[in-house]
């Protein structure tokens, strides 16, 4: 089910042939946590473990806690020495992967997802994937419950991740797929920003805890519950 857009958006309020809102798209671009599938990672956990760990090592300050977790631990390593930085960084992330997989451990595609996929990709719809999180989380959920795509690229696969635009340029350049004929779909208000950053149109899903006004505000195409709803805003065949 659609969500309604308020009256006071700057965006249209939804047509009666909802399609219409979608640009003409040759490849869909979804981020995976959140979105396709219900992971459930405890991100305050795994920062208030690497809060923890900068502490005990003299390299906490509270204005980390206003950076992305991969950021705040860019930021730290920044700081210090070539040999420091690396002994770090690999320290801190064996703290993030731990969180990661205990929470992928068991998770699976929201319900209707697979079919969603499915739809668009007979339709002829190329499809591809873009996160931060780690590439085996995503093989581990993905061995378990296959979805169909042809690129994914996680943050083990490239040098800057969303919401850097460089991320998506490369899913879309492996698509072969122009930014304007692509359409990003995902749970956060930066896979919407990142999308704008290279042009492409963006679609919120309210699977976890985003807000419809925030993803408007964004520049969302429109909001919608779940990607299990997507199949019909989209033409039955790509342009």
């Amino acid at each position: 089910m659609v969500r309604s857009v308020p009256s006071l958006s700057p965006h249209p309020p939804l047509s009666p042939v909802p399609r219409a809102l979608v640009p003409a798209v040759t490849a869909v671009v979804f981020d995976f946590d959140g979105t396709l599938a219900e992971t459930n990672i405890d991100f305050a956990a795994i920062r208030a473990a690497l809060r923890d760990f900068f502490a005990e090592r003299g390299v906490w300050d509270e204005t980390l806690f206003q950076r992305y977790i991969l950021e705040m631990i860019d930021t730290v390593c920044a700081r210090l020495s070539r040999e420091e930085a690396t002994d770090l960084r690999v320290q801190a992330m064996a703290i993030v992967r731990q969180g990661e997989f205990e929470a992928c451990r068991d998770a699976e595609p929201y319900p209707g997802v697979p079919e969603a996929l499915r739809i668009l990709e007979r339709r002829g719809y190329r499809l591809g994937i873009f996160t931060r999180n780690a590439r085996e989380c995503c093989k581990h959920i993905l061995g378990r419950h296959p979805l169909p795509y042809s690129v994914l690229l996680t943050r083990d696969d490239v040098a800057n991740v969303k919401p850097h635009p460089e991320h998506l340029q490369q899913v879309l350049a492996r698509l072969d797929c122009p930014p304007d004929r692509a359409l990003v779909v995902g749970d956060h208000y930066t896979d919407v920003e990142t999308a704008r950053a290279v042009g492409a149109p963006a679609i919120g899903v309210l699977t976890t805890h985003g807000e419809r006004e925030r993803f408007m505000e964004a520049g969302a195409l429109l909001v919608i519950d779940s990607v299990a709803d997507l199949p019909p805003f989209l033409p039955d065949h790509p342009a």
